[in-house]
């Protein structure tokens, strides 16, 4: 167990340190001062806190705090990535595309629902997104595989179905009722 927390934090740390993509890098002492911040919190503050951080950053370390909120946050807590990089976008359009690709790095099975997520909460950065995400998730699928990797991480915007959500088809429902005496098929 103990083997596992130390794995798991060099990984953190190593992920942090070699994977930031601004160009302005944080210091030692400021990204473990982000990560600290985000980790403090409950798991559902956590999106909120990310994006306060940002908006409280300096202009220039505006780009680094989001990354290094998002990678903290995605590689502690997969599920909340499509969360997170909505409150990112929405506080920090301009970082919609950088955040969505860092959490795609991290989580790239859901590459589709950070896309949306990001969209939906910037779209004017759309194509920058889609791009982003795209190249993101070649890269990594590249790195797993050893080899080089294609493919496309489609996002579409508008409703299907009537559903509310972009990309997401409505449950059928039925109203009839349902014999659970008989084996289902």
């Amino acid at each position: 167990m103990k083997k596992n927390k130390l794995v798991t934090g060099a990984l953190l740390g190593a992920l942090l340190t070699f994977a930031t993509t601004s160009a302005h890098a944080l210091t030692t002492a400021q990204a473990k001062a982000v990560r600290k911040a985000v980790t403090s919190v409950s798991v559902k503050e956590m999106p909120a806190k990310a994006a306060e951080l940002v908006l409280n950053a300096d202009k220039k370390d505006r780009e680094a705090v989001a990354v290094t909120a998002v990678k903290t946050i995605v590689f502690k807590h997969r599920a909340a990535a499509p969360v997170v990089v909505t409150a990112i976008s929405k506080a920090a359009p301009d970082l919609a595309s950088v955040v969505a690709a860092a959490a795609t790095e991290v989580a790239e099975s859901q590459a589709v629902a950070i896309a949306t997520a990001a969209i939906a909460a910037a779209p004017a950065q759309q194509q920058s997104v889609q791009t982003a995400v795209n190249s993101t998730a070649a890269r990594v699928r590249s790195a797993a595989n050893g080899s080089p990797s294609s493919g496309t991480v489609n996002v579409s915007n508008t409703a299907i179905s009537g559903s509310p959500f972009p990309g997401v088809a409505p449950t059928p429902s039925s109203n009839s009722a349902v014999d659970y005496a008989e084996p289902r098929d």
